[in-house]
């Protein structure tokens, strides 16, 4: 073995080592959708987010937005429609709201291999949020077969999949 594969395979063992349980990946799945809560669904009235168990294997956070002006600095054009049509149906007074949320559905989560479900939604069906049809999804399907593709790629599905807030 030459020294730069004894070097990197070091590092993989360290790295194996440092995620050998599931309660340690799962730790980190959650720190870092945490990150991305943060720093793509805060708003003016929602702020702290944390992930949390939302279903069984799935974890996220969701968060509300009244200014409209905020609301309309979406890109999607689909949303940036309905927010619009929301914005000119709802009177001001009646404080019409966005929903946005990001969730990990967990499929399988080991060191050697998973699948993770990442779904971002903007929803403008004020005030009950139920109309499919008042909402536009992006959902990342993400599939690893070792540790390292983990680490790495995680925080870039998640980035992918927040796209949709931009």
């Amino acid at each position: 073995m030459t020294d730069n594969s004894k070097l990197i395979h070091d590092w993989q063992d360290k790295v194996k080592h440092t995620f050998d349980d599931e309660g340690k990946l799962h730790d980190y799945l959650l720190t870092t959708l945490d990150n991305f809560l943060y720093r793509y669904l805060e708003t003016s009235e929602t702020k702290d987010l944390k992930a949390q168990e939302v279903a069984p294997y799935t974890y996220g956070g969701e968060s509300f937005e009244s200014n409209m002006v905020e609301a309309l600095k979406v890109k999607n054009a689909e949303a940036k429609i309905g927010i619009m049509n929301l914005a000119r149906s709802i009177p001001k007074a009646q404080k019409p709201t966005v929903r946005y949320s990001l969730e990990i559905k967990i499929k399988e989560l080991g060191a050697e291999k998973g699948h993770l479900v990442i779904t971002s939604n903007i929803n403008w069906d004020f005030f009950r949020f139920e109309d499919k049809t008042k909402s536009v999804t992006k959902e990342i399907q993400f599939k690893y077969s070792d540790l390292g593709q983990f680490r790495k790629e995680l925080a870039l599905k998640l980035e992918e999949a927040c796209e949709l807030f931009n």
